[in-house]
């Protein structure tokens, strides 16, 4: 690995400079940088894909949701869809519908307490042009017994296909 000089880290000192090393008179003289909180943007969540999937998705749900996407009648490609991981300080529901660009949204498991009031319960609600779907647990928790809840995720699957 090449080395820096040390000239040319105290080219530009105020730059470099750590607060530890300065004087209470210096820290006072140093220059200050106003933001304006207007010029802040919000971080919006990324998806670019028609079909999201939206929770805390661990390896062995992703592997299912890999077969279920890939199995006819869905045959999604990796393009199709994503993951997307929702954390605790999510806008509302409507905001989040809004500020992304999916048309089909596949609400998995536990989501942010924001959104629980306005979840659709198990049936597919058209808001505005996008399909959301909520299904309220995890399809690798899902135990043979529950064969009719794995139809009821696969069949609301398939109507959202459309």
């Amino acid at each position: 690995m090449e080395g820096v000089s040390l000239a040319d880290l105290y080219k530009f000192d105020e730059i470099y400079w750590v607060p530890q090393d300065k004087t209470e008179a210096q820290l006072a003289e140093s220059p200050t940088i106003e933001v304006a909180a207007d010029t802040i943007a919000e971080v919006k969540p990324k998806i670019a894909t028609p079909w999201v999937v939206v929770g805390q998705i661990a390896e062995a749900e992703l592997s299912r949701l890999k077969l279920i996407f890939s199995a006819p009648p869905l045959v999604l490609g990796p393009a199709d869809w994503s993951i997307y991981t929702p954390s605790e300080d999510e806008p509302s529901f409507t905001e989040f519908l809004n500020e992304t660009s999916a048309s089909r949204y596949i609400f998995i498991g536990q989501q942010p307490a924001i959104w629980q009031a306005e979840l659709p319960t198990t049936e597919i609600d058209k808001i505005e042009s996008k399909l959301v779907y909520f299904f309220p647990r995890y399809i690798s928790s899902l135990t043979d017994a529950e064969k009719k809840l794995k139809m009821e995720f696969w069949n609301a699957l398939k109507e959202m296909k459309g």
